[in-house]
Order: structure tokens, then sequence, then C-alpha cells
């Protein structure tokens, strides 16, 4: 079938469909280790030891406030016009302070100490760690709202988006994959820390960004806004016109939960290696071929969602999920005897002779067969993190249409603020939820795996706050993705409306 497109506007090449996803890959490389680390650098007995239902609090308070100013900078990046477009200048207005906020996260430039103050006791680390989050956030809040309304913007087709967000999606998860192998990396000269690793990455961070975010602004479009209805809308008509479209209402609900599940899998990773695997040295070895299984699955979930549509491969997508996760507390509970065959020295044993000694050097001690295992099923499982990712943003792109159709405006800011305030909100939940649920069941973060461990008790619910959890949250989308009304050809229909300069009630 063929799809209607505005005829002023032509389709990207694949350099422009690359330089508007290559901004993605060091917001990622930062993403990883705020995702997976910042519990292990603040929280850790090797980083900073917090608290680490504490650093939890830190990071949903955050959140919250940052959820906060996603509409206002949505509304304002709809209604701005500059010569440059009205997407641009606010991703050039936020990525400075977005590189200080994350310069000032991982390299702190005091010591933190306990203070009294007003008859309280505390750690300095606290009231730093939320106020350095906030000016990250901030940050990425001015520059990330615009750049993905703009992103729905580039194209009009129902595949052609899923495309843009493909690339997109394919950038975010090299990022991703960068901040993984970093670590995997620099442990052979003997930087194992969590802290060593968001070190290297931040520096990388100040020199990719800056080159890849001029390019997008350099080589990428923004195409001239074209409103049948060229009134003033109020703030508040804005957002109740974008709440009212069924389609995206019910996307908000569904990757609210999603995105909770994500935030408990991301906040307990590091642990559940550490603790449970007891191989926390060797995290940078996982994260490695978990992002590369990400990077290779993504064409084929592009081919699955043009053939069945978008909502029926990302509910493919979360049994498969679901499948895989199933097996994580299986692996914690197993005996080490069960995975001798999977230990490093034996799977890797065509390397030379001198590598695998050196290799066994610097692995002495440590369980690598149950690892090795575990590896193997997150990268069934982390392939279908990318469907789960690029697809509810392209859906979110097409309900855009929906409402040009009823309001006669282009609300991409409105409608994208909205949704990563409901994502940002829910992942501080998802923090909270498991950092807190992972305290209240036993587990300590600061207990040495080997000579001191966690109660067996904690580390099973540790094991199920990490995996079947969130997959249970996932789950909850798919009955209202099996009915979710806007199909490839429901599109069609809307975008013939917007040619047709027809406005419905």
């Amino acid at each position: 079938m063929s799809e209607t497109t505005a005829p002023a506007q032509k389709s990207l090449s694949t350099f422009q469909l690359a330089s508007y996803g290559a901004p993605s890959m060091p917001l990622s490389m930062v993403s990883l280790p705020l995702a997976v680390y910042l519990t292990p650098v603040y929280a850790d007995s090797a980083g900073f030891g917090l608290s680490l239902a504490f650093v939890g609090l830190m990071l949903a308070l955050s959140r919250v406030f940052d959820g906060i100013t996603d509409p206002v900078i949505g509304f304002l990046s709809d209604r701005i016009r500059t010569r440059w477009g009205r997407r641009k200048p606010f991703v050039l207005i936020g990525m400075p302070i977005f590189m200080l906020g994350v310069w000032l996260l991982w390299i702190p430039p005091i010591e933190f100490t306990e203070v009294t103050w007003l008859g309280m006791t505390f750690n300095t680390g606290y009231p730093y760690l939320l106020g350095v989050l906030v000016i990250m956030y901030v940050g990425a809040t001015i520059k990330d709202v615009p750049y993905s309304a703009w992103g729905a913007e580039l194209a009009q087709g129902y595949n052609e988006r899923t495309l843009v967000m493909s690339w997109k999606e394919a950038f975010t998860v090299s990022g991703s994959l960068i901040g993984a192998m970093c670590p995997a990396i620099i442990v052979f000269w003997g930087y194992t820390k969590p802290t060593d690793n968001v070190y290297f990455l931040t520096i990388a961070l100040m020199f990719i960004m800056p080159v890849l975010v001029f390019n997008l602004l350099y080589s990428v479009p923004e195409h001239p806004v074209k409103e049948q209805n060229t009134s003033r809308m109020s703030l508040r008509d804005s957002f109740r016109y974008v709440w009212a479209n069924e389609p995206y209402r019910v996307l908000v609900i569904i990757f609210l939960f999603s995105t909770i599940g994500s935030a408990m899998t991301n906040s307990l990773s590091f642990f559940f290696v550490k603790h449970v695997l007891l191989a926390g040295d060797l995290y940078g070895f996982y994260l490695a071929p978990y992002f590369i299984s990400q990077i290779v699955a993504i064409p084929l979930w592009f081919k699955l969602s043009a053939k069945i549509g978008k909502h029926r491969a990302t509910m493919v997508a979360i049994f498969w999920y679901a499948l895989w996760s199933c097996f994580i507390p299986l692996i914690a509970i197993a005996p080490q005897a069960w995975f001798d065959a999977f230990e490093l020295s034996k799977v890797l044993s065509f390397l030379p002779d001198s590598w695998l000694a050196g290799m066994n050097a610097q692995f002495d001690g440590i369980p690598t067969g149950k690892f090795a295992f575990f590896i193997g099923v997150m990268c069934l499982k982390g392939s279908a993190i990318g469907a789960l990712s690029a697809l509810p943003y392209a859906m979110a792109a097409d309900v855009i249409d929906l409402d040009s159709a009823r309001t006669g405006k282009r609300q991409g800011g409105a409608y994208f603020s909205i949704w990563t305030m409901t994502r940002k909100l829910a992942y501080a939940l998802g923090l909270v939820v498991g950092t807190t649920a992972a305290t209240i069941v036993g587990f300590n973060s600061l207990a040495d795996p080997i000579g001191d461990p966690n109660t067996a008790y904690s580390l099973i619910w540790l094991a199920c706050l990490y995996s079947i959890v969130p997959a249970l949250f996932k789950f909850i989308a798919v009955p209202m993705l099996w009915r979710y009304p806007l199909t490839e050809e429901k599109l069609r229909e809307v975008q013939q409306e917007i040619a047709a300069g027809k406005q419905t009630a």
C-alpha cells in the first residue's frame, strides 16, 4: 500500500537520518551510567558509601522536579518562531547545561562529609546529588523534548517514522555499547570501580556531544510549520486536547508501567551481579554483549513492525522479554557447579596461552561460569529492548497527526513533553520501589558479598525485584496494545484528512 506524504516534504537521505540519530549516542553514553552506575557510585562501599534507600529518594525527587519542567519546554517549543526554527534553539541552549550537570555528577569538586544543621546530622552527598541531578535534568529537558518532537516532524509515513526512530534507537544502543565496553576495556589496566568507568565516559562526552549536535543543527532540516489553525491556544487547552487523544492516552498509560519496571531493573542490576553472581568486577563484560544484542535485533523488529504493525510487534517484544526474565531467579538459586562448563577459561580456550594466563590471573577467585551463562540469557532478553524503545516513540509520533486533524495545529512539543514527563515520573517511582523494596527484604548494598554476604532470602528477593517484577509491569500493556486503534490504515486516513484541509470534531 502506498503512503500519503506531504508533497513539499522530501524523504530524508541516509546521511540526514544518521545525523538526526547521532546525538542520541553521547546521550546514551551518559544514560547508561546514570541508569546502572549511579547507585553503585553513590551507594556502594567502593564508591561514596551513601545509603541505597536515600540515594534512590534523591533520584526520585530530582525526577519529579524534572517532570514538571517538561510541559513548559514542550509548550514553548511548539510556539516559538525563530529564523533557525522552533526546535533547534532549544537543542543548542540545553546542551551546555546538560554537560555541566554530567561533569558535576560524576566528578564532584568537593569531598562528602557528615554535617550538623538545625540539629540534624546528614551527609553532604545527599543535597549535592539532588542539586547536580536537577541541573543535568533541566539541561536534558531543554534539549531532549524539542529534539524528540523534531524527529516526529521529520517524516510522515507510518513506516518512515519507524525508520527515523530506528536510526535514533540504533545510535542510542551504540552509545550504550560504548558505555558498556568502556569498563570491559579499562579493567585490563586495573580500573574496576564504577567511579573509574564514569570518569572516562564523562571525558569522552565532553568531546563527542558538541560535534554531533552541531552537525545535527547544520545538516538536518526543520520543516516549516504548516498549521490550518493559526490561533493561539493556551497551555491548559493545549494539554486538554492532548489528553483527549485516546490512542495517545493509552500509550502513556502502557509505557508508564513499562518504565517503572525498567527503572527497577536498572537500579538493581549492578547489585545483582555483585552480590548474587559474585562477579561485580565483571559487570562491564555483561553490559557489552547485552547492548550488542539490542543493535543486532533492531532491524528484525523493524521488519516485524512493518509486517504486523507497531503495536503487535511491541506485544511480541514484551512476551520475549518476559520469557527470558523468568530464568534469572533460577540462575541465582542454582549451585555454581552446574555452570563449570561455562567458565571463561573453558569457553575462551581458543585464545593464545599468554592471553588465557593473563585472564585467569585477572579473574582469579571469581566464579565466571554462572556469570557467562547469565550473559547468554541476558542477550536473548536484551534483544527485545530495542523494540520496547524505538516502537513506542514511533507510535507517539503517529498520534500527533490525529491531534492535527482535530485541532489544525502541530503540537509535537506538547505531546513529547507529556510523554517524557510521564516516563520520568514513572522512572522515579520505579527507583523508589526497587531500592526501597530491596532494603525492606533485608538487602544491604554495602555488605561484602564474600566475607559478609547478604542472607539467601534477601538475595532471592533481589533477583525477583531485578527480573520477575519488572516483567510483570510490562505485561500490563498487553491487553491495551491488543485493542490499540491507530493502525497503518487508520493513520493513512487521518493524513488524507490533514492534506485535504479538513478538521474533525
